[in-house]
């Protein structure tokens, strides 16, 4: 089985508008609203590709419940912790996204989790997650009391053969890597922050994953924006083209093309096949004004323009 973990979900709300303009009345043409956080996400996505997965998450106040209400919406089984205290919400993103299809996020940072509920998820993780199930871990953790959480998480999931999905980010990622998850997903910003430099081209970046030798770490996913990815899988690196498409909302494309190489491993396709098709559901996923979600029908056509390069690291 395959467990989705979002320690800081959200409800995202997608305001569009002409241009955004500072210290001015910015009148909006559109507003969407829609389920927020990376594991949420790459949940639906999963679902969408025939992937039977359950979420697992924590959920506050009315935002919360809506949460999960729309995840049961979209077909998938959650066993998400819920609370209810006082003052207490799951947070709300806004996206600004303008008629040139930039996108600008103004996230809250999240509910501050002490270390007892966090607790109470670790409990829930050990007693659902069976040796070779898969645990993806994802998402912005700096709301947690302990910063240790994913790397202690990672830690028992190794010990227990199971494989961790890790995408994450600052503190979070780096105090995970020594635990050896078997993939992480950084973006350049991520991947820029592990190496302490701005990392501008493909050299500076095969250099800065050579760097992460030392920690084992079978798969190495980054995502580079428009310019498409870079995976170094065992001893392969591929180059990830992108597959040109008229990009209406950028956002949730990273949770699209994770969610496909999960699912790709699940169905025991090989990697080039993988990355075709995580490259044409990320496309996909672009099209869309929303930040989850893609239509299947759609990926079928960008598949055959993806373009994946065999390169030497």
């Amino acid at each position: 089985m395959i467990y989705t973990v979002t320690v800081n979900p959200a409800i995202d709300k997608i305001l569009f508008l002409d241009v955004f303009e500072r210290s001015r009345t910015n009148r909006l043409t559109k507003t969407l609203e829609m389920i927020g956080g990376k594991g949420t996400h790459v949940s639906i996505n999963l679902n969408l590709q025939g992937v039977k997965n359950v979420a697992l998450g924590i959920a506050f106040g009315e935002n919360g419940k809506k949460i999960i209400r729309q995840l049961r919406a979209m077909g998938v089984e959650e066993k998400f912790l819920e609370y209810q205290i006082d003052g207490i919400e799951s947070r709300t993103n806004y996206e600004i996204v303008e008629n040139d299809h930039s996108c600008t996020m103004v996230t809250e940072k999240g509910p501050k989790l002490p270390a007892r509920i966090t607790d109470d998820l670790t409990r829930q993780i050990q007693a659902l997650v069976k040796e070779g199930d898969s645990l993806i871990l994802t998402g912005d953790a700096s709301n947690v009391e302990d910063i240790a959480i994913y790397s202690k998480i990672t830690t028992w999931a190794k010990d227990h053969k199971v494989k961790v999905f890790l995408d994450a980010s600052g503190d979070s990622l780096l105090e995970s890597l020594s635990s050896t998850p078997f993939l992480i997903k950084p973006n350049i910003e991520e991947l820029s922050f592990i190496a302490g430099k701005e990392l501008k081209t493909i050299d500076d970046i095969l250099l800065a994953i050579r760097g992460l030798d030392k920690f084992t770490i079978p798969i190495i996913a980054m995502t580079w924006n428009q310019n498409g990815a870079i995976v170094k899988h065992m001893d392969d690196v591929f180059y990830v083209n992108p597959v040109e498409v008229n990009t209406v909302n950028e956002a949730g494309c990273g949770d699209a093309f994770l969610s496909a190489i999960v699912a790709g491993l699940e169905k025991g396709q090989d990697m080039m096949d993988i990355l075709k098709e995580a490259a044409a559901i990320a496309a996909a996923t672009a099209e869309s004004e929303v930040t989850v979600g893609f239509d299947k029908d759609r990926v079928k056509e960008l598949v055959e323009k993806a373009r994946i390069e065999r390169i030497s690291i």
